[in-house]
């Protein structure tokens, strides 16, 4: 496969990500990650594997996020080799009124043909500051 063909297989799977999100489907959101998968959300909260993930999502999405919508925008894919890719983007989940945004990076692998999200880690914006020494 040529990187346009892999880059739009992640897009895909990015996009596949948000759909299961506003289904709250959670087996459908761990479905896009690897077994081993680690997700860092906003809050810098870790969890490790499927399983782990898959309570973190179900308990979010039961609760404050009840009814969000996410959405991704994949601002940019670049190849580490062949089967790992980098994804940055910036995302949004709106709750209500109320909407998160935050920026992110997937780490991608590819395995039996099929491209799966193994590390992802979420910022969100302004948390960030600079101090001078």
């Amino acid at each position: 496969m040529g990187a346009a063909t892999d880059e739009a297989e992640i897009r895909l799977l990015e996009a596949s990500y948000d759909q299961a999100w506003q289904r709250a489907d959670v087996e459908a959101l761990v479905a896009c990650l690897t077994e081993d998968a680690v997700v860092i959300n906003p809050r810098e909260e870790v969890s490790r594997g499927r399983d782990e993930i898959g309570a973190m999502l179900s308990q979010f999405l039961a609760t404050e996020a009840r009814g969000s919508k996410h959405v991704s925008k994949i601002v940019r894919v670049e190849f580490v080799t062949d089967d790992v890719a980098v994804a940055d983007g910036e995302a949004r989940i709106e709750v209500g009124a109320a909407t998160i945004r935050h920026s992110f990076t997937d780490v991608l692998v590819r395995a039996a043909s099929e491209w799966k999200i193994a590390h992802t880690r979420a910022y969100v914006r302004g948390l960030v500051t600079w101090e001078s020494e």
